[in-house]
């Protein structure tokens, strides 16, 4: 949606670099920092750390030191560290099990949960060649991105391969794509409040129910991928307007950047507990987004908006309003 109403003009692809880099590298810096931080603290108190991996349970080589800043600073690799394993040299070497070499590589990742973001940066870059093609090559591409993927779960019968390695992860940012394209022409103020309250309902019933029911399997998967890509279409019309919607989105990335600060400070034996660890959690990293979105991430926002309506000024055009898209 944002490559092609928002960032569709000659020289935008400079500009949807630069902003997705605004929205995602600064929450992640200063998290970093703080899991940099909290790692020297339990290091010195002797408690279980990242710096333990470091300094202790192996002895990383200068190529692999240097593959590992760079993963944790600049997030690109960072899901690597699920398909390597390191051995007594120190060198690193891909595995087709993330827990073959002990210690296993993922543990030398300050924020764990961010290899998601190194899948999604990996996307970026080849995103505004993607959104040019017709549907016919991205169905292509879908296809040999889910046939590799069953591949690999064929060959190991689970991760990481078929889970966490960017090729089969395809599927779903072109799923994605295809969903706004159905929503463009078929959708986008079109559809009935009854058709969008349905398809909205569906959703909501897949959400909830999905660990009700059967047993979990690679069929029923593909059910749950064919009734997201079909119904957020509806529910993104239905919603878009909506400030709930909108706060709720925006609160997403910091929640989920921040969990692994969290967990790991709460699961301390010190830290006190409300009811459990899990609840505990929770609350923090949802005053910890809060805060992270009114201090950082919404003067930033600001400046992004800006940065477009410049550029947008000097193409002599008006920037699009496109409701709802936090991450965008």
């Amino acid at each position: 949606m944002v490559l092609t109403e928002k960032y569709n003009k000659p020289g935008a692809s400079y500009q949807f670099y630069t902003n997705r880099a605004l929205k995602i590298y600064p929450a992640y810096w200063l998290n970093l920092i703080l899991l940099i931080f909290w790692a020297v603290f339990v290091y010195h108190q002797h408690y279980p750390g990242t710096l333990d991996f470091y300094t202790k349970y192996a002895h990383p080589s200068l190529s692999t030191y240097i593959y590992l800043i760079l993963a944790n600073l600049l997030l690109i690799g960072l899901d690597w560290v699920f398909l390597l394993g390191i051995n007594k040299s120190g060198q690193l070497y891909f595995t087709g099990y993330f827990n073959s070499s002990k210690p296993s590589v993922y543990n030398f990742a300050f924020n764990g949960a961010a290899w998601t973001i190194g899948v999604e940066l990996a996307f970026y870059l080849i995103a505004p060649w993607l959104n040019k093609r017709k549907n016919y090559i991205l169905l292509t591409i879908f296809l040999l991105s889910l046939g590799l993927r069953l591949w690999c779960y064929h060959l190991q019968d689970g991760p990481p391969w078929d889970y966490m390695f960017f090729p089969t992860q395809l599927i779903y940012f072109i799923g994605g794509m295809f969903s706004y394209r159905m929503y463009a022409k078929y959708i986008k103020n079109k559809a009935s409040k009854a058709l969008l309250y349905l398809f909205y309902g569906i959703l909501l019933c897949v959400v909830l129910l999905y660990y009700q029911f059967f047993e979990e399997n690679y069929a029923k998967q593909i059910v749950l991928f064919l009734c997201i890509a079909l119904c957020i279409p509806f529910a993104f019309e239905l919603t878009k307007k909506s400030r709930i919607d909108r706060f709720l989105g925006n609160l997403s990335y910091p929640i989920y950047i921040g969990q692994s600060l969290i967990i790991k400070i709460v699961s301390a034996k010190r830290f006190p507990k409300l009811i459990d660890v899990g609840f505990t959690a929770v609350i923090i990293v949802i005053v910890y987004a809060l805060i992270v979105q009114w201090l950082l991430n919404s003067p930033i926002e600001k400046y992004r908006a800006k940065r477009i309506k410049n550029f947008n000024a000097k193409t002599g055009e008006n920037t699009p309003v496109i409701p709802n898209l936090p991450l965008s």
